[in-house]
């Protein structure tokens, strides 16, 4: 089981292609940026597989005003939730950074943006 989709799955999610910060090195092993939008906001996001990193960054159309950034560096796995033209949501999940607690951020970037972090007990 794989801890973080694919190139082509978070292609098909954000609908654009990356920027990978060294073109020659696979997915997998490079920090890649997705730029996109919705119809309200401005999206960054940056993904490195291999370093377990997330980093978000989001902006309101109407003013540029920064509305969310959100950088993550012990990401253990990403699920996507929902990958259609009008809704696209994803779940980070977090390494445990105490004994017996996770951590979870649910992301939805279609139709609008919203965050939701979890700290569940975990058994």
């Amino acid at each position: 089981m794989e801890s973080f989709p694919n190139e082509l799955d978070f292609i098909s999610l954000f609908c654009t292609e990356p920027t990978k910060l060294d073109q020659e090195s696979p997915f997998f092993y490079t920090e890649s940026t997705f730029i996109f939008e919705n119809h309200t906001e401005f999206f960054t996001v940056k993904v490195s597989p291999s370093y377990n990193e997330f980093a978000l960054e989001v902006k309101s159309k109407m003013n540029g005003e920064l509305i969310a950034y959100n950088s993550y560096k012990t990401v253990g796995k990403i699920e996507i939730l929902n990958d259609k033209k009008d809704s696209a949501k994803v779940l980070l999940i977090l390494d445990y950074d105490r004994d017996r607690y996770i951590t979870t951020v649910e992301i939805t970037f279609q139709p609008k943006f919203s965050f939701i972090i979890k700290e569940q007990y975990a058994e």
